[in-house]
């Protein structure tokens, strides 16, 4: 077990620059615990050798160790070099597959797009675990490698990622033995590239996020529970849910 740090503006900067031209597999050995790049931050234990078989399960985890800790804080920009530092302790784990780009590692909260704080792969499995418990398996049932085009189509909308009825929905209707469905996150046709009879991509995902967008326009969808919710989601979804 080791005690928590935070990087400082040097050891963020050092992060970044190793990321976008990494020499080896792990970054610099000072980022983890040096007093010119890193600073104490809290007071939680972890485990750098702790194997974890997905990201839902490091969410779990990354909630028992900071479990007094002020979620708003942590979500805070003052936190930022907690989770850059977070993700160099379990960089083994989060690279199986290879380096992915920098904001999955570091907090990068303005992109081109918008922020991508939701892309950072020790952040947001601790935040959607927070919020959401057991259903954030929505997003988080992939191996700790793998970010997941569920949280990519989840988490990127911060109306979307923080709505309990929302998520609770999504498992009920996605999730089936621990295990997401087939076609759950496929991309709708266009109508004019749709052949007769083919639904592929009705009723998924992507199209719960929309229904819940003009479900917002009549009902408080932040006050409802997964089966209110299905009670008002429009046909197409029929097809994915275990209760009328």
């Amino acid at each position: 077990m080791i005690k928590s740090r935070m990087l400082n503006a040097d050891g963020i900067a050092t992060f970044t620059k190793w990321l976008e031209n990494p020499s080896g597999s792990q970054p610099p050995a000072p980022l983890l615990d040096s007093e010119e790049m890193t600073e104490p931050f809290g007071d939680f234990d972890i485990d750098p050798s702790r194997e974890f078989v997905s990201r839902q399960e490091f969410g779990e985890y990354l909630n028992e160790q900071f479990s007094g800790a002020n979620f708003n804080e942590l979500m805070s920009p003052d936190s930022d070099g907690f989770w850059a530092w977070v993700a160099i302790a379990y960089f083994r784990q989060l690279t199986a597959k290879g380096i992915r780009r920098a904001e999955h590692y570091v907090v990068i909260r303005k992109g081109s797009a918008g922020s991508l704080a939701y892309r950072h792969a020790v952040r947001t499995p601790y935040e959607l675990v927070h919020i959401h418990g057991a259903f954030a398996e929505i997003c988080l049932k992939s191996p700790m490698a793998t970010f997941g085009d569920m949280t990519e189509q989840l988490a990127s909308r911060q109306g979307i990622a923080h709505n309990r009825g929302f998520f609770q929905t999504a498992h009920e209707l996605y999730i089936k033995g621990g295990v997401l469905k087939r076609g759950a996150s496929s991309k709708p046709k266009k109508l004019k590239d749709r052949k007769p009879g083919d639904r592929t991509g009705l009723g998924s995902v992507r199209r719960l996020a929309i229904a819940l967008q003009r479900l917002d326009l009549t009902y408080d969808t932040e006050d409802m529970d997964s089966r209110q919710m299905c009670d008002v989601l429009p046909k197409e979804f029929s097809m994915w849910q275990k209760f009328a």
